[in-house]
């Protein structure tokens, strides 16, 4: 059996490729509505959700950006509903691999507070009217977990070779 030294596995695992893990959720309304949010830091609406921090359950991270973006407390999100990988993208060193998790429905939509730093609007939209500068790669997530009918999806998101990426 080869032996590595402490250096020598921290060179490899340095080595490795870069891969963040996000996890998101889909909060409904009673009307079967989705939540999407408005970031102040990028164009488009996306699932509330976020970066998955160290060695944090993603389940759990689920239920912290919950709390944090609109201030929706919940002891623990549904099932998963999707995996979806994206590549690199415009010289990022990460792939991005996102867990989106059923976060069951929001009884009082209007109680819901868009935390100021990171949220610049809440919104609930059925799915077949997504509100214009909804992030292609979440059109692209919903569609397919509505398709699903409870099955969990995975996903894969590659860019075209011109540059085009998500918005």
């Amino acid at each position: 059996m080869t032996s590595y030294s402490p250096l020598e596995s921290a060179r490899w695992f340095a080595s490795l490729p870069k891969l963040a893990l996000s996890a998101n959720a889909v909060l409904r309304d009673e009307q079967g509505r989705v939540a999407l949010v408005r970031n102040t830091y990028r164009e488009g609406w996306s699932l509330p959700g976020g970066v998955v921090d160290d060695n944090e359950p993603p389940a759990q991270a689920c239920v912290r950006e919950l709390a944090e973006e609109l201030g929706y407390v919940v002891e623990r999100v549904g099932s998963l509903l999707a995996v979806q990988w994206a590549q690199r993208f415009n010289g990022s060193p990460l792939q991005f691999l996102s867990l989106t998790f059923d976060a069951g429905v929001c009884r009082e939509p209007e109680l819901l507070r868009a935390q100021p730093e990171e949220i610049a609007e809440i919104g609930f939209f059925d799915l077949g009217d997504l509100p214009q500068g909804t992030r292609p790669f979440i059109v692209h997530r919903l569609a397919a977990i509505r398709e699903a009918r409870g099955a969990v999806v995975y996903l894969e998101e590659t860019w075209p070779a011109n540059g085009a990426g998500p918005i």
